[in-house]
């Protein structure tokens, strides 16, 4: 239901689309938004929703207030990752405007609107995807978190060669997955769509000692080896204003940058 003005009259009446609704992140906002009493649709190949080809997107987009874009690819190659996230909001929008959707709200990663991250293939993706929804008519929030504090031993397995983790001197300052959860939930019930939102843990560290702290914690017998980063020390952290989260990485004793 619906004011004079189109706006939704109270959050209860309010519908949303999560655009990767079953992933990790997707599926704990659909819980949360519910708990709220806003009704949730879920889009993804596993509802039978492709957001690149558009099947079956215009159906659940009947009566859609907010969309709200959690999509994620393994493509990490330039151009797999651009196609896919520019794609998916240019079919996003186009069936987006046509269901007088009028809010679109984008996870995104800190740092890659700053461009220092232009050469890394899943993060020029990225780059391109605020690009496009930036250039959309829908109205949008961008939310950019941090690496996620229980993505770390992925991210130490992706950066292993040879049995040694290669681990660059440059910050990250992960959060936890539940802070970013609570705030594109906030998102969506926000009055005026259209800022750019920062969230980050509260504690910030060198990518080095985090690895080694990690592996140690978990008894992992991987060597953590120091090496030059390919951009800025800080290109992956907040620069301004922004969310700080208050749950901490959960192993103690880890040096602060």
């Amino acid at each position: 239901m619906r004011a004079a003005n189109g706006a939704p009259e109270r959050s209860e009446d309010m519908k949303v689309f999560i655009a990767g609704g079953r992933g990790r992140v997707g599926s704990r906002l659909a819980d949360t938004l519910e708990a709220e009493g806003i009704e949730v649709v879920s889009g993804g190949l596993e509802d039978g929703i492709d957001v690149i080809s558009g099947k079956g997107l215009a159906e659940a987009l009947v009566g859609i207030d907010t969309i709200v874009n959690v999509l994620n690819t393994p493509r990490f190659d330039a151009e797999g990752a651009v196609s896919f996230f520019e794609g998916s909001i240019d079919t996003l929008t186009a069936e987006g405007v046509r269901a007088g959707v009028r809010h679109h709200i984008v996870l995104s990663i800190v740092g890659v609107g700053e461009g220092d991250a232009s050469e890394v293939g899943y993060y020029l993706g990225k780059v391109a995807q605020e690009r496009a929804l930036r250039s959309a008519p829908i109205p949008a929030t961008i939310v950019r978190a941090t690496q996620f504090q229980s993505y770390i031993p992925v991210l130490i397995d992706q950066h292993t060669v040879d049995g040694k983790v290669l681990a660059p001197r440059s910050y990250i300052q992960p959060v936890a997955l539940d802070e970013v959860v609570d705030l594109l939930a906030e998102a969506v019930t926000m009055p005026e769509p259209g800022s750019e939102v920062e969230i980050a843990g509260p504690d910030r560290f060198f990518h080095d000692d985090l690895f080694r702290a990690t592996l140690a914690h978990r008894g992992d017998p991987r060597e953590v080896v120091t090496v030059d980063g390919e951009g800025p020390v800080g290109a992956m952290v907040p620069r301004g204003a922004h969310r700080k989260g208050t749950v901490r990485y959960p192993i103690t004793g880890i040096p602060t940058a």
